[in-house]
């Protein structure tokens, strides 16, 4: 039976009728551009001949100021940072599984495949960053570490080890300032913190389809404590509302919460984004019973976050594309889409499960979805090691010290994608 409140994304299209002003770069912006990024350019034998900025939003938010990035090329090396490894995973990694033999298409195989992207890709985000940080003045001069990362964790069951990334800790900048973290910076060297999802949806590229990016941001904030890496539910929207208790609410509360806040009266109008997996139907089942619609995709959960609330961005049924309710998927996910969704007016709740329970063969997706907060003593050690043993659900401001310094997100498709049509 065809249950119309669950829609595959790949079938069910989104179309965008918001903003979208073009506005071409004249050809003295382009030649600034290559001049300015002139040091990663040539180590790629690249150059930019034409662009073009597409408008969607351009309103402001008080609460910040640019800080360091009054600086233009370190604002354009973030997004350099996102674009060229997407370009590199594009000219070597996508549909790479498509070229051999349905025999040898094994999943160990699948796994390897994506293990090389993710390592292309986190090898030309750092190269962007090494490079561009080395080639500032004396006064402009800028050190980044690396401080939420996809893939620490290993996979059990799948992968030998975690994904290949940019790990926590590392440090971009002229060595004589590396040499020194932590023991004593010279003032005018400005440290900036970052976090990164090298791909999302790494599989979709080795299998050639849709809806892939690279993703990070950069920021003068600092970070409060460490988030382990393991799954985190989640509750988002593109409309503030306020933090709540995850363990005294639920579906059907949490449903009217993000509803109110996404000024829809009628909550049959709702939709709740999901990844097709087990451990979320019976969360999808409860969701639909109230007339909530639940579209899903088959991997990938981050570039959700970076359209929700949108306006103008409508599924065939009419109904725009508003939330997450209790979706389960990656803290670095986590974080790295929530900042943007953030600084652009919405909200992000999140609180760790049990990466061992949620990986369990032998449980139904209903025990699945009940065992989502049993957690093991290592998980328990690693929840009190961040300071989350008191309040295991937290929002952005938990984890960062000022969410509204200054800072830039940047994110690149890597594929066609089908949750903004015009990128």
């Amino acid at each position: 039976m065809i249950n119309p409140l669950r829609y595959n994304i790949a079938d069910a299209r989104l179309t965008f009728s918001g903003r979208h002003e073009a506005i071409p770069m004249s050809k003295d912006k382009v030649s600034t551009f290559n001049l300015r990024h002139q040091e990663v350019l040539s180590f790629y034998g690249l150059e930019l001949i034409d662009g073009t900025v597409f408008m969607i939003d351009d309103r402001g938010n008080g609460r910040s100021n640019l800080g360091v990035f009054r600086s233009k090329q370190l604002r354009q090396a973030v997004i350099l940072a996102a674009a060229l490894p997407a370009v590199a995973v594009v000219l070597d990694g996508f549909g790479a599984l498509n070229k051999l033999p349905k025999g040898q298409q094994t999943q160990a195989l699948i796994e390897r495949l994506k293990r090389r992207n993710d390592r292309t890709a986190a090898q030309v985000m750092s190269e962007v960053l090494q490079i561009t940080t080395e080639t500032f003045d004396v006064g402009e001069e800028v050190i980044i570490e690396s401080g939420i990362t996809e893939g620490v964790r290993a996979k059990p069951g799948i992968e030998a080890g975690g994904n290949p990334t940019i790990p926590v800790g590392a440090l971009f900048g002229k060595n004589e300032h590396c040499s020194r973290y932590g023991r004593g910076l010279n003032k005018e060297v400005s440290k900036l913190s970052m976090g990164s999802d090298v791909i999302d949806g790494t599989g979709k590229t080795v299998k050639g389809i849709h809806s892939s990016l690279t993703a990070l941001f950069i920021t003068e904030s600092g970070f409060k404590r460490h988030l382990p890496d393991v799954y985190v539910e989640r509750w988002m929207a593109g409309s503030p509302f306020l933090e709540f208790n995850p363990r005294e609410t639920d579906l059907k509360d949490e449903v009217q919460i993000i509803a109110n806040a996404c000024g829809v009266k009628n909550i049959s109008e709702l939709t709740a984004y999901f990844l097709d997996r087990p451990r979320h139907h019976p969360a999808m089942n409860r969701l639909n019973a109230l007339g909530v619609a639940t579209p899903f995709d088959k991997d990938g959960d981050l570039f959700p976050c970076l359209v929700m609330g949108l306006e103008g961005l409508r599924f065939p049924d009419g109904r725009g594309f508003h939330s997450m309710i209790g979706e389960i998927g990656g803290s670095a996910e986590w974080v790295v889409g929530s900042l943007p969704l953030v600084w652009r007016g919405g909200q992000s709740l999140g609180m760790l499960t049990s990466q061992s329970s949620l990986t369990r063969k032998d449980l139904s997706p209903e025990e699945l979805w009940n065992e989502r907060f049993h957690y093991t003593e290592e998980e328990l050690i690693l929840l009190q090691d961040a300071r989350f043993e008191q309040k295991p659900f937290f929002i952005v401001n938990d984890i960062m010290e000022d969410p509204f310094a200054g800072g830039v997100s940047a994110f690149s498709a890597i594929s066609d994608n089908y949750f903004f049509p015009p990128l």
